[in-house]
């Protein structure tokens, strides 16, 4: 034992506390292992980590969740750690599509949408039918593309064969819509612009028709009482209670190797922590070429990384509003605002005037956000790092007063624009204003520019092979969004609950055949 109280030795090391990390911890400690889990920042989360000002509490990124519905996926992983695991909070409003000229609400029952959607369309009868329709298959169709947790890395040749001819049934019906543009898609079923405005806030076709798929399965879901940090809390409860701890502000310079075999870490005050397992729940770029010797990852894999299609990452204004937001007609939905032009153009690009915008008031789901009376608000738009010169950055994004003036001017932009689409003013009713840009995120995770979900299933990204969990390391294994393609809470549970199955694999049998069990196909 050091003297502060981290080991010199244990079974497992997991780098990164973000949700991905913190569940590969609580999996492993459950098994019976001593896991060291270790965090550059002061505070564990990652883009689960929430923040409070003046007794509003705010999701940094979170703004709804699947997979954590009875029997979904997530909800499978975190049973089998505790029962007591976090309820996600439902509601019946879920999405409230809000244009120029139009305003439809989407409740837990899509045919009402559909229903209203025929009365004011009646020419487009047969497309609305089939759009509907084909949500409500997507939405059964990725439960069972989901219902097997496991990677291929985790199967002997057979089962990968059975399982395989499996999923191929389940994903044909999928891959049609899983690449294609948003325009492209809306295409195939409407042809009036109108109609197609309702929907072309998205950039991808898929995030249009998923969403509703998910209602159509009960699977769209927000955040449980208190914001997703519930869950960090949790989690970090059930690591601590074992055998297994949790190292704040201790950032990993590099991964120690031994006979091309993971051996532990060192860290930036080089302190030495030694195991025979890591896994990394953290941003690849930062493991292959910074905690990594020279020559420890083939040339060709660096550069293709390099060269990989991102999610984007985000701009958003946390306010805490003096008054309740039903005052303001805000009911604790989603709310997107598209601009009317089609076909899209640049809504993601990061103009602050031309992108789409995502308004929602949590507080209207979960009264204990924000102080009695008053309510919480949140405006998120899609944004890149290298917008505005780097959000007007210094070198190396150091951020002074023109970064401050910068994003504040770019928030008072949204807001002017979410006053004038709801016809509401919120500028009298400011109490708290926070502004996360990409750079914010950046600082806060290390994900390359920012992207708050890692690689994009794009063919490029595909075809290059970049989703893995075995890296050119043995034993050392990727869990977090960087080893599956899409992101969010499901990709990030699914990562670490793979890497924690190949490591249980190795040394506990009988773990691994609980966890196996677990993740199967149900």
């Amino acid at each position: 034992m050091q003297d502060d109280g981290l080991p010199s030795e244990c079974d497992v090391i997991v780098i990164g506390a973000g949700i991905a990390g913190l569940t590969a911890a609580a999996l492993l400690a459950r098994s019976g292992l001593k896991v060291v889990l270790l965090e550059k920042q002061p505070r564990p989360g990652g883009y689960f980590m929430g923040f409070k000002r003046k007794g509003f509490v705010f999701d940094s990124s979170i703004q709804w969740l699947n997979g954590c519905n009875e029997g979904g996926f997530v909800g499978r992983i975190f049973e089998h750690i505790g029962s007591d695991y976090p309820k996600c909070i439902t509601t019946d409003r879920i999405r409230r599509y809000k244009g120029e000229s139009f305003d439809y609400l989407l409740t837990g029952n899509p045919y009402e949408l559909r229903d209203r959607l025929i009365k004011d369309y009646p020419g487009e009868k047969e497309g609305i039918n089939r759009f509907f329709e084909d949500c409500r298959k997507i939405g059964i169709h990725f439960g069972k593309l989901n219902g097997c947790l496991r990677a291929n890395q985790t199967m002997p040749e057979i089962e990968r064969l059975i399982l395989g001819i499996k999923m191929i049934g389940w994903a044909v019906p999928v891959w049609k819509y899983l690449r294609i543009s948003a325009e492209k898609g809306l295409d195939r079923y409407f042809i009036n612009n109108d109609i197609k405005k309702i929907f072309c806030g998205e950039e991808k076709f898929m995030s249009i028709i998923m969403p509703i798929g998910w209602v159509f399965v009960k699977d769209l879901l927000f955040p449980p009482e208190g914001g997703a940090e519930v869950f960090v809390q949790w989690l970090c409860g059930k690591i601590q209670n074992s055998s297994s701890q949790i190292f704040l502000n201790s950032s990993v310079k590099e991964v120690l190797i031994k006979n091309k075999t993971a051996a532990g870490v060192s860290l930036s005050d080089d302190r030495v922590i030694h195991s025979k397992y890591v896994i990394a729940a953290c941003d690849v770029e930062n493991l292959y070429e910074r905690m990594l010797p020279e020559g420890a990852v083939p040339v060709k894999l660096i550069r293709r990384l390099r060269e990989a299609d991102l999610y984007c990452s985000s701009l958003t204004v946390f306010i805490g509003l003096d008054c309740d937001a039903s005052i303001l007609g805000l009911h604790g939905e989603l709310i997107y605002l598209t601009v009317d032009d089609i076909p899209r153009s640049d809504h993601t690009g990061g103009d602050p005037y031309k992108n789409s915008l995502v308004v929602q008031s949590p507080s209207a789901r979960d009264k204990s956000l924000a102080p009695e009376g008053k309510s919480t608000m949140i405006i998120h738009c899609s944004a890149r790092i290298d917008y505005g010169n780097f959000w007007k950055t210094g070198k190396n994004f150091e951020r002074g007063k023109e970064y401050r003036e910068f994003k504040r001017e770019y928030a008072d932009i949204l807001i002017e624009r979410v006053e004038k689409r709801l016809g509401i003013n919120i500028k009298k009713h400011i109490e708290v204003l926070e502004i996360a840009t990409p750079v914010t995120y950046w600082r806060y995770t290390g994900n390359r520019n920012g992207s708050t979900m890692g690689t994009s299933p794009t063919d490029k990204n595909i075809k290059n092979r970049l989703a893995h969990y075995k890296t050119p390391v043995k034993n050392l294994f990727l869990g977090g969004h960087w080893a599956e393609y899409g992101g969010g809470m499901p990709m990030a549970v699914k990562a670490a609950s793979n890497a924690s199955l190949l490591i249980l694999e190795k040394i506990k049998k009988d773990e691994f055949k609980k966890l196996r069990d677990v993740m199967d196909f149900k």
